[in-house]
């Protein structure tokens, strides 16, 4: 949810009424349809964009009445300015009828090759963006799918996510998936699993080469077998849902951590798209250092400066030593680049001037 939030608190800093719009799952009965609506608009109450929540049907059909009560119609939807597409499944007409419209993509490489071998029929947008630094360059692992995709920064809410003091022998942390069933077949056949616990694979002995304590908040839903492992490995590790079950629960767990240790899904390291978590933009802006997988040659991301990109498990270690040798000068370096490159009015506002021109 912070993904959208971040997007939505940039735009509007700046000023713009943000409408946040969704579309119900057509198995859904009415009342189911009803209860999720209620749910949504009570996870962004805090937040004052829960009288400004549309529904429809993925062809942009406004939902009846009973069921969309006190939702924003969907002919205000229309009258926007500007749709920015996180969904990749609209359809085409639907879409169409924005006056101007952008595909934002925040799985580079990934949602390129989907697009190519046609699992998704993403609709044509009047401007792509991606946070994928190398996406339609010369050179690129992957096809740009005949679009013409402009670089932007994933964001954060500085305002959202101020900085704020690690308890003592706070863990360094990460919040995420484990298993998915999610696998990259690549062109000549060969395939391979793409989901974060073969992400993490290759680093699972890393507690016992560091100081620090690491824990990871993964969905295991009671797996005994991998809580063991990771254990006995030197993980501490906690049920995410159960950690992070709201977006103001994942934010106090952010904060609390002294930061964060995350490993990308190998599509990202093989991509070499220097793909960022927008989680680990939470972790920057809120003082944490971060110690996070190399996806790639980047013009923007540093290496020993409030972020540490690793390759290997002891280039991961000896970011970690560096940290302990100074934790206070990369907290400060990590708040710093979050403000430099990440602030989300900013990178909001730069959105606009090109998908507005």
């Amino acid at each position: 949810m912070w993904v959208f939030l971040n997007w939505a608190f940039g735009l509007r800093s700046l000023g713009h009424e943000v409408i946040w719009f969704d579309v119900n799952d057509p198995k859904s009965t009415d009342g189911d349809t009803r209860q999720q609506i209620q749910t949504l608009k009570s996870r962004l109450k805090p937040y004052g964009f829960d009288q400004s929540i549309a529904i429809a049907t993925r062809d942009g059909q406004a939902l009846p009445a009973e069921v969309a009560g006190g939702c924003v119609a969907v002919e205000k939807v229309l009258e926007s300015d500007l749709l920015i597409d996180f969904r990749y499944d609209l359809t085409a007409d639907f879409v169409r009828r924005f006056k101007q419209s952008v595909y934002m993509d925040i799985d580079p490489g990934i949602l390129q090759i989907n697009i190519a071998k046609g699992y998704l029929r993403a609709p044509i947008h009047d401007v792509c963006f991606t946070i994928g630094e190398t996406v339609g360059r010369p050179g690129s692992a992957f096809p740009d799918v005949g679009r013409r995709w402009l670089y932007t920064p994933p964001c954060v809410s500085l305002e959202q996510w101020p900085v704020h003091p690690a308890g003592a022998n706070s863990p360094f942390t990460t919040v995420s998936h484990w298993y998915m069933d999610e696998w990259i077949v690549e062109a000549d056949g060969s395939y391979y699993k793409n989901d974060k616990r073969s992400g993490f694979l290759p680093f699972l002995d890393l507690p016992r080469k560091v100081r620090q304590p690491l824990e990871l908040a993964i969905f295991l839903a009671g797996e005994e077998a991998e809580y063991k492992m990771l254990r006995e490995k030197g993980w501490r590790v906690r049920e995410s849902h159960e950690a992070t079950p709201t977006a103001e629960a994942f934010r106090g767990y952010v904060q609390n951590s002294a930061g964060e240790f995350g490993c990308a899904k190998p599509a990202y390291v093989r991509y070499r798209t220097a793909w960022l978590s927008d989680r680990t933009l939470c972790y920057l802006a809120s003082g944490k250092p971060c110690v996070v997988q190399n996806t790639g040659p980047s013009k923007i991301l540093p290496n020993a400066e409030g972020m540490f990109r690793f390759d290997t498990p002891d280039e991961a270690a000896k970011a970690f030593e560096e940290i302990a040798s100074d934790y206070d000068k990369q907290s400060h370096l990590a708040r710093k680049l979050a403000e430099e490159f990440f602030d989300a009015k900013k990178v909001a506002e730069g959105l606009l001037l090109r998908a507005m021109d």
